[in-house]
């Protein structure tokens, strides 16, 4: 973390900007920019992004002191720059070391290596370990910060997929607890309507498991036209409305510190899934 505000205030002063101009031009407070330059706290995912631009240097230079091969402003295309697994995976490490989330750093190297070779269905082969981190950058992305939730958006798969044990997992009980309630029955006995409807409702009762599961569906939502086929599309929209609309009215019922999230989270994934029924008729 002081690595980073050096590298900042070095770059700041390189272009001539008092902390005042870098505030204005990235529309944050003049504290927030001075909390990062003294190591106090760390930019959002989104600002990191603005103030790499603003400053002209790599996000990858600002988070490690160290430039990738190809130049931030080489790549064209945003995706390149913000969804790469390296940017990712290094920034939850620096956002979970700013604030000492334990339980994150633990989960971090062990999802990327339980995880390792694996990859999602679909015409690319994009390595698996895109979706966790894509959930667990979306979750801090909308303020979802606490420990036990990212740790648990990072291993929310590896029992379900890696054949890794609950009690393997390196984190406390709070997240083995979440990461056994989202790990699905597999079975065709875990394709009943009965066991549907238990595996949601013990999701519902925990309020990390519940919004894991929401960002799940909404990563998966928004990726499922580039790697589902048609009928399998259709199937996951019944599916969607059936199990995961639900969710959402459990989740503002029970658990309202999340009210917020849950409308942005609810907005998404409502709306992509009307345009791809739109798309399926």
């Amino acid at each position: 973390m002081e690595a980073f505000a050096e590298r900042l205030i070095s770059a700041r002063k390189k272009k001539s900007f008092t902390q005042s101009v870098v505030a204005e031009k990235l529309q944050v407070s003049f504290q927030a920019v001075s909390l990062w330059e003294r190591g106090e706290t760390f930019p959002e995912t989104g600002k990191l992004t603005e103030l790499a631009e603003l400053l002209e240097v790599s996000i990858d230079w600002l988070l490690t002191g160290k430039e990738s091969v190809e130049s931030f402003f080489e790549q064209t295309d945003i995706s390149e720059r913000i969804f790469n697994e390296e940017r990712m995976y290094t920034y939850i490490k620096s956002y979970a070391t700013a604030r000492g989330m334990a339980q994150t750093l633990r989960a971090l190297p062990f999802a990327r290596e339980k995880h390792e070779g694996q990859c999602r269905c679909g015409k690319e082969k994009i390595p698996y370990i895109y979706h966790p981190l894509l959930v667990s950058c979306h979750a801090l992305a909308l303020g979802l910060g606490e420990d036990a939730l990212v740790a648990t958006a990072l291993l929310h798969d590896v029992c379900e997929d890696c054949g890794v044990l609950p009690e393997e997992l390196p984190v406390e009980e709070d997240v083995k607890e979440a990461v056994i309630l989202l790990t699905k029955d597999s079975t065709a006995a875990g394709e009943t309507k009965e066991a549907k409807v238990k595996y949601f409702a013990k999701i519902s009762g925990n309020k990390i498991a519940i919004m894991v599961k929401l960002l799940d569906r909404c990563n998966n939502v928004s990726s499922m036209a580039l790697s589902f086929k048609s009928k399998r599309m259709a199937e996951y929209i019944k599916e969607t409305e059936e199990w995961i609309y639900p969710l959402f009215e459990k989740a503002n019922k029970d658990y309202p510190e999340y009210s917020d999230k849950v409308f942005l989270l609810k907005y998404q994934i409502v709306s992509m899934v009307q345009s791809l029924k739109k798309q399926l008729s």
